[in-house]
């Protein structure tokens, strides 16, 4: 092996075979080289030219940091086994690689025993262990991290809870972070880390950017497990940053805490048993992804989406959240609230509610997914997946859920888990606004819509009106055949233009109203299947039978009301034939009996007579076949009370004539024989 320069790849191909003091001996003699030529290959921070002892006892900082320096830029830092004591900060700004070969993913299960870097109890200064400070070179955007930020691989940072804990996320002591990321540093890596029981934030970055973070593991720590953004909301956030596999455990307050999130992707991070929300998401949201994520027993919220006006949506993909919110009742495994100036969209996300892990506590949460009263704009699409609560899937307080086809909801009782599989869609749009669902032919026009108009709402029920709109093959609209007032509920059928066809209305007078605007048009048309087929029917309330009934061939029948059947009916007897086969006309009162209508060509009438001489009168009404009835109304002359007729003539008249000097006025009646 040459003394003057061993390279990374020459390191690790002869390691692949050695024992950990080979490897110790192997990583040393490439750090003996790398002090002379820092970007040449790695610097053991247990060589001679630094004296790092990982001993659990002396102060390693002074070693590892004179190690850091001499790296440089693009150099590497090798930690080998070893546990290593520090009493004040580490600190990086140029791009210097911090290799160890640790990353217990649950590290109360290995308890760290052989390797960690940790700080000194009771005799560490400063704010985190490692901090990491913008480069010394701030050029411009695309030299603003000077050829590539700090990168913290295979570290073990074990915080060995160093102040005495109090409830809620409080220390006696300043606390202790275990990375700080100070603001302006662009362009970090962290690969394979843990951070363990420290008293403060595991990982800490404030006005920073572009992250990538792979396997990065907070675990026990007694603030956040990751935070962008203090708890004044005061802080940069998270910009331009990928976050894949990361895990957060048991920490007092969030397991994520993200203020004003932009260009942001989380892909498969875990976030479990953490004090307050899995997923805090707070700010102005620019633009963020969320991929197959989960959270489980989270004391509050699962996921919890608090943003402000002014950002984008927020995109959770194939998300789950698991028996949050065992620190009481009320809370959710996706809550979103505040003013998300676009809305979220959850796409294959679930809840489940459960217990603690040996069975005891209450089920949680109570829903699964809660809003509040977003502004106009905002809505929260639910597309697919299962929401269960233990007092209801959702608890739309905003009312802004849009539940698309596929999603199943549960609420979990003593008695198990009742399903909802109901598919509800809404469309949320801003009052005085038309919304529409539209029906498309695949490359050509619309052809349909579900509409609301764009009346102003009131607190009157005035607003927006249902319409169905038809449209022509050009797209354009046509008319709108089915219309629904908001303020009365009246239905309108056929309108043309302005000019309703058909209003039916359940809760005032008339009920339903034709308006014909067609010349000689049809009304209304029945067709039935056959003639026991009904037009139509009508009962009062509490009826078993109904009082009056038509059927198709035109018969019409009536009835007392109540459970007695209908007994009286009439219709066609024959041809030019209309009659009651069951019942005579009977003037059922006192006073009322037949009238007909008199005047011209009329069947009814009064006339003069004229003694022996004929009275003719002219009527259409009259047939050879007819009986006319002679009746004397008022006396006259030398009344001798004969009238008769004398003779007709079928269509045109007919005459009456008396005895001599008789003047009486006689009424007549024309009659047809059945």
């Amino acid at each position: 092996m040459s003394t003057s320069r061993t390279s990374r790849r020459r390191l690790l191909a002869s390691a692949a075979g050695l024992g950990g003091a080979a490897l110790a001996t192997t990583v040393a003699a490439a750090g003996e080289a790398a002090a002379a030529d820092a970007l040449a290959g790695w610097l053991n921070v247990k060589d001679s030219a630094f004296g790092a002892l990982g001993d659990d006892s002396t102060d390693d900082q002074p070693a590892i940091q004179k190690a850091i320096d001499a790296a440089g830029q693009g150099g590497t830092v090798y930690f080998p086994p070893g546990k290593y004591r520090i009493a004040s900060p580490l600190k990086l700004s140029l791009g210097v690689t911090l290799r160890g070969d640790w990353n217990p993913h649950f590290p109360v299960r290995t308890n760290m025993p052989d390797s960690f870097l940790r700080p000194g109890i009771g005799n560490f200064t400063g704010e985190a262990l490692i901090v990491i400070d913008p480069a010394p070179v701030q050029g411009t955007y695309t030299d603003s991290a000077y050829r590539g930020g700090p990168r913290l691989y295979g570290l073990a940072l074990d915080g060995r809870d160093t102040l005495t804990k109090v409830p809620d996320g409080a220390t006696v002591g300043d606390p202790i972070d275990g990375i700080r990321i100070n603001p302006g540093v662009k362009d970090v890596g962290m690969d394979k880390v843990t951070v363990w029981r420290f008293t403060g934030n595991g990982v800490n970055a404030q006005n920073a950017a572009a992250f990538q973070f792979n396997q990065v593991h907070c675990v026990d720590n007694n603030l956040h497990g990751f935070t962008w953004g203090d708890s004044q909301g005061t802080g940069g956030g998270l910009v331009d940053a990928d976050l894949f596999q990361c895990y957060s455990q048991g920490n007092s307050l969030h397991g994520y805490d993200i203020l004003n999130p932009n260009a942001v992707t989380m892909v498969d991070c875990r976030s479990e048993w953490n004090g307050q929300h899995g997923y805090n998401i707070t700010g102005i949201n620019y633009s963020m992804v969320v991929v197959g994520c989960n959270t489980d027993r989270s004391g509050q919220d699962g996921f919890h989406v608090a943003t402000s006006a002014g950002g984008r949506f927020i995109q959770f993909l194939g998300c789950l959240a698991k028996r949050d919110g065992k620190a009481g009742t009320g809370y959710s495994g996706f809550s979103i609230t505040g003013s998300a100036a676009e809305g979220v969209v959850l796409t294959g996300c679930s809840t489940s509610t459960g217990r603690n892990d040996d069975n005891t506590g209450d089920y949680s949460p109570s829903y699964g997914i809660t809003t509040s009263a977003l502004n106009s704009a905002s809505c929260v699409s639910v597309v697919g997946g299962e929401y269960v609560g233990v007092t209801a899937p959702f608890n739309d307080a905003g009312a802004v859920v849009v539940r698309h086809s596929g999603v199943t909801a549960g609420t979990h009782t003593d008695a198990g888990i009742t399903w909802d599989k109901s598919d509800v869609h809404m469309v949320s749009g801003a009052a005085g606004t038309t919304r529409d669902v539209q029906f498309w032919s695949r490359g050509k026009n619309r052809r349909w819509a579900l509409r609301t108009t764009d009346a102003a709402e009131s607190g009157s029920g005035d607003g927006s009106d249902f319409a169905l709109v038809r449209y022509a093959d050009d797209g354009t609209a046509i008319d709108t055949p089915v219309t629904v007032r908001r303020n009365t509920g009246r239905i309108t059928l056929g309108q043309s233009g302005t000019t309703p066809g058909v209003v039916v209305n359940a809760t005032a007078s008339p009920g339903v109203s034709l308006v014909q605007t067609q010349a000689a048009g049809q009304g209304y048309a029945v067709t039935g299947a056959d003639t026991a087929s009904r037009a139509f029917q009508s009962q009062v309330t509490g009826d078993s039978v109904n009082r009056f009934a038509v059927d198709i061939a035109g018969t019409q029948s009536f009835g007392a009301g109540g459970s007695t059947g209908r007994d009286t009916s009439w219709g066609r007897l024959g041809a030019a034939q209309v009659g009651s086969a069951d019942s005579d006309i009977v003037a059922g009162l006192a006073g009322k009996g037949i009238k007909v209508k008199e005047g011209t060509n009329a069947k009814m009438g009064t006339l003069t007579l004229n003694g022996a001489t004929a009275v003719t009168v002219a009527t259409t009404a009259v047939t050879a076949t007819s009986r006319i009835f002679l009746t004397v109304q008022a006396p006259g002359g030398t009344p001798a009370g004969i009238a008769y007729v004398s003779a007709r003539t079928a269509g045109t008249s007919f005459s009456v004539k008396g005895v001599a000097g008789d003047t009486s006025t006689v009424a007549w009646l024309i009659v047809e024989p059945a």
